[in-house]
């Protein structure tokens, strides 16, 4: 808490540290009692992400957004501070506190959830010859080829390569910013500190520029406009599924998830 000019300047971490360490508590309890809905068809669409999904994906990514430009505006690794009164230091700590608690509490819901529904992960996962059907993917949506790979699951052979490193750096953000937290209420050694921030820093980099590409091709580009609904309303249309993603509907064929659908559209 700096004084300056007759008042007082509040700094979360300083003296709400322990919020952070409330958010992944609770979010671990509300994900235990969270039951995810499995997908379904509906006057000729599908359910593909239930509100859970959108909240936590939403929550995780207003957190990300937050952080990323609070952390710019504060300066990391060869980026220089863009703020100089200690008002504006202060709000911008306190917008990455809020963007670190948001980050955290879509992480480590998603992440008591792929405990509870451990299928979730698999649809996540990536197989083998993903990077081949990927690149297919790609070259077939320019017209370059006549194949476009192996028929996509729910999740496309892209999305599921990014699942890895964007996991891993979320993690590994994750962990490396709890360090740094921890070093306002406790004396931690100035190495450990010095590292955590260095390495904070350069995977934030490294995520902004991920974020870069996955904002592009989820939202931006034409073809993933359905998708991108999806993220707000839940739902993609079944001619969409049954065109784009022809693994996923022969799975929804297979568990009965849109047979009764698909009878009375053969019927009309």
């Amino acid at each position: 808490m700096y004084q300056e000019a007759g008042h007082r300047s509040l700094f979360f971490f300083d003296h709400f540290w322990w919020v952070i360490w409330l958010v992944i508590f609770g979010a671990l309890i509300v994900s235990s009692y969270t039951y995810r809905v499995a997908p379904y068809c509906r006057n000729g669409k599908v359910l593909r992400h239930d509100i859970y999904a959108r909240v936590g994906h939403w929550l995780n990514a207003s957190g990300i957004l937050l952080l990323l430009y609070s952390g710019y505006e504060l300066g990391f690794l060869w980026f220089p501070r863009t703020l100089s009164g200690t008002d504006e230091i202060r709000a911008m700590f306190n917008l990455h506190f809020v963007g670190a608690a948001l980050f955290l509490a879509g992480a480590v819901f998603w992440l008591g959830n792929m405990f509870l529904a451990p299928q979730r992960l698999k649809e996540h996962e990536p197989y083998k010859g993903a990077l081949k059907d990927a690149i297919l993917y790609y070259l077939h949506l320019f017209g370059l080829v006549k194949h476009e790979g192996s028929p996509a699951g729910k999740y496309e052979a892209s999305e599921r390569l990014a699942f890895v490193p964007l996991t891993i750096l979320a993690f590994l953000m994750a962990i490396t910013g709890l360090v740094k937290m921890m070093g306002h209420p406790v004396h931690l050694p100035t190495a450990l500190l010095h590292a955590s921030t260095l390495a904070h820093d350069s995977m934030a980099l490294i995520l902004a520029v991920l974020l870069v590409f996955h904002i592009l091709l989820a939202a931006v580009v034409p073809w993933s406009w359905p998708l991108f609904r999806s993220m707000i309303d839940g739902f993609v249309s079944l001619d969409f599924v049954r065109k784009t993603h022809p693994g996923w509907y022969k799975e929804l064929r297979e568990n009965g998830a849109c047979e009764v659908e698909e009878n009375t559209r053969e019927r009309e």
